[in-house]
């Protein structure tokens, strides 16, 4: 092999060694929302690490009484992730707690509802495929 091609091999290996992983879409999707006050906000959180510290992807929308609240993040990699939804009622951007439980309504992934969940309870698996996340923030009471 000349070295030409000896570069163009190491080249053409290099190029497929950092090819990024096809990237995939998570849609968030929720209901029950009380009112229109304030805002939805989507939280992904993409590390057992960061979970509940530092969302990887945020996304807020404004709230139409009665109707679904739908996010799409586009171009996520492949793996792990958690998704919190909540109800900034009062519009401070955080979700705020009562000393004795939440006053602005809150759901992971999975349909989980305690306030400091473990990661492996809410994570949700990204493939290839689009992956659609549905929560309800009614409190069913159960």
């Amino acid at each position: 092999m000349n070295r030409s091609m000896r570069h163009l091999a190491i080249a053409a290996l290099a190029g497929t060694a950092i090819a990024p992983a096809s990237a995939t879409t998570l849609i968030v999707e929720a209901s029950g929302f009380d009112d229109s006050s304030g805002q939805a906000v989507a939280e992904v959180f993409s590390s057992r690490a960061g979970f509940l510290k530092q969302a990887r992807y945020t996304q807020a929308q404004a709230i139409v009484d009665g109707q679904p609240v739908r996010w799409q993040f586009d171009g996520l990699a492949p793996s792990d992730y958690a998704v919190r939804v909540w109800h900034d009622i009062n519009g401070n951007g955080e979700p705020d707690r009562r000393a004795f439980g939440r006053n602005e309504p809150m759901v992971f992934s999975n349909g989980v509802r305690d306030a400091r969940p473990d990661w492996s309870e809410v994570t949700v698996t990204l493939g290839p495929d689009p992956v659609t996340v549905a929560v309800d923030l009614r409190d069913t009471g159960e």
